[in-house]
């Protein structure tokens, strides 16, 4: 009990990181191994936070990298239920986070394959949970090659029998992101039917990244947790940029 409450207490140091946290924080956070995972989740799933001054609005973000460290399946169900769309405007730790999402879940590989394919076929559940599923299936395969064949088989069937033009663009974007030039035939007689939402998808970008395949696209599932910082921020320049 003494090493959960002094991981809850360390994690909470998460909410003044400011754009990073220090090196010394994370690697204590990361030792502590499984018993970190559930308050990072807590912590990461807190999306009321990302609308917080900073340097807390942050802390929900380092909370997701540092579990894209650990590499529990744990962090999925929660993570996907979590997550959120919004628009452009919204503010730039919230634009971070969700990009990261699908990227971090991508970084568990099979091991994530089953449950986020179980989210894909729930009719019942929301198509912000089943939509980023899909995207983090196509990350899944970056970090575990073996199963692009089989991602991209259940993407194609699963768009043969798409009613819904939400969920069809999502399927039609997973595919393009993989660049399965071979399904180049029936996604574009999709958007000659009208049958996707080019608010999700649009031809212009699919016949792209169908015809010029690219596995770099996929290859930020891959960044470990300083390069994740590097390439992605949060920085000053981007909070000026957006008008912080």
């Amino acid at each position: 009990m003494t090493i959960d409450l002094a991981i809850h207490d360390t994690i909470k140091d998460l909410r003044h990181a400011g754009h990073r946290p220090s090196e010394r924080l994370a690697q204590q956070i990361l030792r502590a191994g499984e018993a970190a995972v559930g308050p990072l989740i807590e912590l990461a799933c807190d999306t009321e936070l990302l609308e917080a001054d900073a340097p807390e609005c942050y802390a929900p973000l380092h909370a997701l990298r540092l579990l894209g460290e650990l590499k529990s399946p744990r962090m999925i169900e929660p993570l996907v239920q979590a997550f959120e769309r919004t628009d452009d405007d919204s503010p730039l730790a919230r634009q971070l986070w969700e990009t990261d999402v699908p990227q971090i879940l991508g970084r568990l590989g099979a091991d994530a394959a089953d449950q986020l394919w179980a989210f894909v076929d729930d009719t019942n559940g929301l198509l912000e949970e089943r939509s980023v599923a899909i995207v983090a299936l196509t990350f899944a395969t970056a970090t575990a090659p073996e199963l692009r064949e089989a991602v991209i088989a259940g993407l194609r069937e699963r768009l043969a029998v798409s009613e819904d033009k939400y969920m069809t663009g999502y399927l039609i974007t997973g595919l393009a992101n993989l660049g399965a030039s071979e399904t180049y035939g029936e996604v574009m007689a999709r958007f000659r039917a009208g049958e996707v939402d080019l608010d999700v998808a649009s031809a212009a970008q699919t016949r792209q990244f169908l015809l010029n395949p690219s596995q770099k696209r996929l290859a930020c599932a891959l960044h470990p947790l300083w390069e994740r910082y590097d390439e992605h921020g949060p920085s000053t320049r981007q909070e000026e940029y957006a008008g912080y």
